[in-house]
């Protein structure tokens, strides 16, 4: 690990929205939080602030969903929120959009594309999306001391750890253990030989809201 580098990286799926509820795929890019997102985001806020992150910085998808996630995120810690690009869910392109999340996995043959290719036809490979995203964190993973707080998509998400922990992006989209709730965090320390898992697709902040 680079002295130059942050060594910690918290990634969080966006709260519920509408389309969520819906389960279907290719949601408008501004599709809000709904009331429950909403209380989600404050929730996964608190519970952010509980770990005592050293030197926090809050990073977001420009779309509206991940923006009112980082936002209760970044009130919570006193930080502000930057947008990037690059960070945004993967495109499914119009041959899968409306489609219901259920074929994500019972029609996942589909998405085994020409040249061993894993991703969307006339959308996005996983391999696509995990460059961009990665991209856009360039300058935020070089800033030493910092802890990076990304709120992104569930997709966009499953494809950034396929390759930040060296994993087949199939081996990863069939595995339920990386398939992000709403809120969910991922926690990766990186060290000598790369990043490794400290916490994968937790929620215990959802619990009080099951209550309630």
């Amino acid at each position: 690990m680079s002295p130059s580098s942050a060594s910690r990286l918290l990634l969080v799926r966006h709260g519920q929205t509408a389309s969520n509820v819906a389960q279907t795929l290719g949601a408008a890019h501004d599709d809000p939080l709904d009331a429950l997102g909403q209380r989600q985001a404050r929730a996964v806020a608190t519970w952010l602030t509980g770990l005592n992150l050293p030197a926090p910085r809050v990073y977001a998808s420009r779309y509206l969903r991940a923006g009112q996630t980082a936002g209760a995120i970044g009130e919570a810690l006193g930080q502000p929120v930057t947008l990037l690009d690059g960070l945004h869910e993967i495109e499914v392109g119009p041959g899968w959009s409306g489609r219901p999340y259920a074929h994500l996995r019972t029609h996942a043959h589909e998405l085994e594309l020409p040249g061993g290719a894993f991703g969307f036809p006339g959308g996005e490979t996983l391999d696509a999306v995990a460059t961009r995203f990665l991209a856009a964190l360039e300058q935020p993973l070089t800033q030493p001391g910092t802890t990076p707080i990304v709120v992104s998509h569930g997709g966009a998400l499953t494809a950034v750890l396929a390759r930040l922990l060296d994993l087949a992006p199939r081996a990863v989209w069939d595995d339920p253990r990386y398939a992000h709730a709403n809120t969910a965090v991922t926690e990766l320390e990186r060290g000598a030989s790369g990043w490794q898992v400290r916490r994968l697709a937790e929620h215990p902040h959802l619990a009080a809201l099951a209550v309630e």
